[in-house]
């Protein structure tokens, strides 16, 4: 495999990859041009992974570990989609030569990591979709873009001295300093908190998952009474607060808002919102959300050199839909599907506003900016 310098977990531990600066002052104002950077370069990075995903999807694949830490950067910005061994492939699902042969009735429950792992496989379904659990990954792995960075030490004596559990907080600031540690100690280092929290185990992530979406039941996700163990604990019933800007601090003013089920606005919180659902069938698929306004309506899109033509060929096979011809959907399995004239007439927009330049900058000179180093020219 070619070297590939940048992890986007890199980026995103990299304080100075925020719209907020990291300051001492309560209340700083906001700084427009760090949002408008911050913003141009988190958008090329999500479209790339999207493009990524919906390309899998589109051939039957699901690869059923998505994280930051599965997403390399290379020199100049492409954005590679990586450690594929506990993918899924339709057209192999029963192949005598797969180590695990995995009907689809009895799929290999023990996938994804911690806190990106969606809600069902955390209550013993072996009949899950591969696809739809791709979906809500993507969907933690963007609220990763927004969670508060947290200031850690790798200092053991120190860390000792903190009982508590690194995700717990009353404080939702972009940017938490323990009591017992401050930014000058050589020792400590920036983290992000993840929006759910795997640290207490698979219980506790349920848990973290519910007060955020709400407690299940089945007139809030259909299949909820169906998970084998569902019924085998009880959990206390409290409504969801939603994404909201407390729980991502680094959500900008303009980037809180949600639109509608079949109305999307173009913000990156509508968009997250679209794949962090209980219902399976509610969650946006890659190929649609190529569409979605957040990319439509932004008017620059920065992308790696060569990068227009290099998708170009693929782009129509992702245009095709598949959902046409499902069951009718309950209410609360509403999902925008965008007509096919209209993911043409995305597509075209959005291909109109890729540029290799923005601010008289590449994309791999913006992230060495970032990163604070110049990111070593291997070719791929």
């Amino acid at each position: 495999m070619p070297y590939l310098p940048v992890g986007l977990i890199n980026l995103l531990e990299t304080t100075a990859f925020s719209p907020h600066p990291f300051t001492a002052s309560f209340n700083p104002g906001r700084d427009l041009e760090r949002e408008d950077r911050f913003f141009t370069i988190a958008r090329s990075i999500i479209i790339q992974a999207l493009f990524a995903l919906a390309y899998l999807h589109a051939r039957g694949i699901a690869h059923r570990d998505i994280k930051p830490e599965n997403f390399l950067i290379s020199h100049d910005g492409y954005v590679k989609l990586i450690d594929f061994g506990i993918a899924y492939e339709v057209s192999r699902e029963s192949h005598p030569s797969n180590i695990w042969v995995e009907p689809k009735d009895k799929l290999y429950f023990e996938v994804c990591t911690g806190p990106y792992r969606p809600p069902e496989l955390l209550f013993g379904t072996r009949s899950y979709d591969p696809f739809t659990i791709d979906r809500w990954s993507f969907g933690a792995t963007l609220a990763s873009f927004f969670t508060p960075f947290r200031l850690l030490s790798s200092d053991i004596d120190i860390d000792d001295n903190d009982d508590d559990n690194p995700q717990d907080t009353s404080s939702f600031d972009p940017f938490i300093i323990p009591p017992h540690l401050n930014t000058t100690n050589p020792s400590t280092y920036w983290s992000r908190n993840t929006l759910y929290d795997a640290s207490r185990s698979e219980i506790g992530l349920a848990w973290s998952i519910f007060k955020i979406h709400g407690t299940p039941n089945a007139q809030l996700w259909p299949e909820w009474p169906s998970l084998p163990q569902s019924q085998t604990l009880l959990f206390n019933s409290v409504q969801g607060k939603g994404l909201t800007k407390e729980i991502l601090p680094h959500l900008t003013p303009d980037e809180v808002l949600k639109g509608d089920d079949d109305q999307p606005i173009p913000t990156i919180n509508d968009l997250m919102n679209r794949f962090l659902r209980y219902p399976y069938r509610a969650r946006l698929s890659f190929a649609n959300a190529l569409a979605h306004p957040w990319f439509t309506k932004s008017n620059i899109i920065l992308t790696p050199p060569d990068y227009k033509a290099a998708i170009d060929s693929h782009w129509d096979s992702l245009l095709v839909s598949n959902e046409d011809n499902e069951p009718p959907r309950l209410k609360v399995e509403q999902v925008w599907q965008p007509s096919q004239e209209a993911k043409v007439a995305a597509k075209e927009t959005v291909k109109n506003q890729m540029v290799e330049v923005w601010n008289g900058k590449q994309f791999g000179e913006w992230l060495g900016e970032l990163l604070g180093t110049r990111l070593a020219a291997t070719p791929l």
